[in-house]
């Protein structure tokens, strides 16, 4: 488990680079990222001020709760595998990887939400095509699909994960698994998948829906999806799973908290560090960027506003979920039980560390934020009640005390760590 002090490594990195760099330009999804990440956990994005009879104070700074930040992705972690697990049949799982061919990376970076909604389209069409094919299961199955657009050295890997279920419910409304762990033939699934998205990109450009890149032009990208077809896609069914949690939890990793863990970042000077596997020959090896073009990395990554990376279909859709339990109840798939973790309902420590007595919440405060092009910078404060009558006098001695330099620091912001 990652320390404090590991976690906000991203964040003084950001108040390190965006200080010094002020006139940094960004779009409006990426300014959103950054501010949320630089101010999450500290009295700059708002605070709670907890009290308990003996009159110890606790300020408890709020979260910013934005998928890339690594800060406060722990609790969202926690919570979305919960519900993920819960969701799940008890029964055993295949993974299926589809991934855009790399020819299209230009493409994709000027048309962003159009190919995630296609890849996730063509994904699930192809899965359930195949799979509701008496040639081959002749069942629906459950499905989970997450989308990841990096690869190990956050470069662009745009890619969908697929949790499928080893098996599926037939017309009748009986449980049918697959044969000997076998879920579908790969070249069928490559070949109906590239015909399925080529299909669509060649429809969207001859209806101009797509942006063309800056340094191509219309015919080039008409070249380029004829010369695709020659390329061998890439579609990878792993082995079977007795059970989907293992790798619910493994797709958690990335659902929350951006592309890579603080734990990992090692910055010397200018320069950042980080390792990865390399899975060509299955070592560790080390990738060193500039402070300035890690941070375009990783706001790469940043998903578009909107838009949804985690997707059910077939039995894990919502308007089957009576299916879904039905067939888990008659074959014995009951889902585990929800685990209880330590954290509180709603993540606060309610108790004094000093005294040990009930906190009781005084006020909260939330800063006053104006978006523009550029990184926001909040000022006044927004008192807001929680049934406790606040006296002016707190109010205004609390806010001397938080704009006293020597009050509580949070974390440096001179220099990244």
């Amino acid at each position: 488990m990652e320390s404090a002090s590991e976690k906000r490594k991203l964040q003084n990195l950001f108040r390190y680079y965006f200080n010094r760099h002020p006139e940094v330009k960004l779009p409006p999804k990426d300014l959103k990222a950054v501010d949320a990440i630089m101010q999450c956990q500290t009295v700059d994005r708002g605070y709670n001020l907890l009290s308990c009879d003996g009159g110890h104070e606790v300020i408890q700074p709020h979260s910013c709760r934005h998928r890339s930040c690594p800060i406060c992705a722990g609790r969202s972690r926690f919570q979305w595998i919960e519900k993920e697990k819960n969701r799940l049949l008890d029964c055993s799982h295949h993974h299926v990887i589809f991934t855009l061919p790399h020819e299209y990376l230009n493409l994709w970076q000027y048309n962003r939400k159009w190919f995630t909604r296609h890849l996730f389209k063509a994904a699930r069409d192809t899965l359930i095509t195949l799979l509701e094919d008496e040639r081959h299961l002749g069942a629906t199955p459950g499905i989970l699909m997450t989308l990841h657009t990096w690869g190990r050295q956050l470069n662009y890997h745009p890619h969908i994960h697929c949790l499928v279920t080893s098996g599926g419910l037939t017309k009748q409304e009986e449980w049918k698994p697959v044969k000997k762990g076998y879920l579908l033939p790969v070249h069928a699934v490559k070949a109906l998948y590239r015909g399925k998205l080529q299909s669509w990109i060649k429809e969207a450009l001859k209806r101009n829906e797509l942006t063309i890149p800056a340094n191509s032009s219309l015919s080039e990208c008409i070249r380029l999806h004829r010369t695709v077809y020659e390329k061998k896609w890439s579609v990878r069914i792993q082995e079977e799973y007795e059970h989907g949690r293992g790798v619910a939890l493994y797709l958690a990793q990335y659902m929350k908290g951006g592309p890579i863990k603080p734990g990992r970042l090692m910055i010397k000077g200018d320069s950042v560090e980080f390792w990865y596997l390399d899975h060509r020959d299955k070592r560790k090896k080390i990738c060193r960027l500039t402070i300035k073009e890690f941070v375009k990395r990783i706001l790469w990554h940043v998903p578009e506003s909107g838009i949804h990376v985690v997707r059910h279909y077939g039995l894990y859709a919502s308007k089957n979920l009576k299916r879904k339990e039905a067939c888990a109840r008659r074959e014995g798939f009951v889902s585990p039980d929800k685990e209880t973790g330590a954290e509180t309902k709603d993540g606060l420590n309610w108790s004094c560390s000093i005294c040990g007595a009930l906190l009781k919440m005084r006020y909260s405060s939330y800063p006053d934020r104006r978006y523009e092009n550029s990184i926001i910078r909040s000022q006044a404060d927004r008192i807001v009640q929680q049934g406790v009558q606040v006296e002016r006098e707190i109010a205004a001695s609390h806010r001397r005390r938080r704009n006293n330099t020597d009050s509580c620091i949070f974390f440096d912001q001179t220099a990244p760590t």
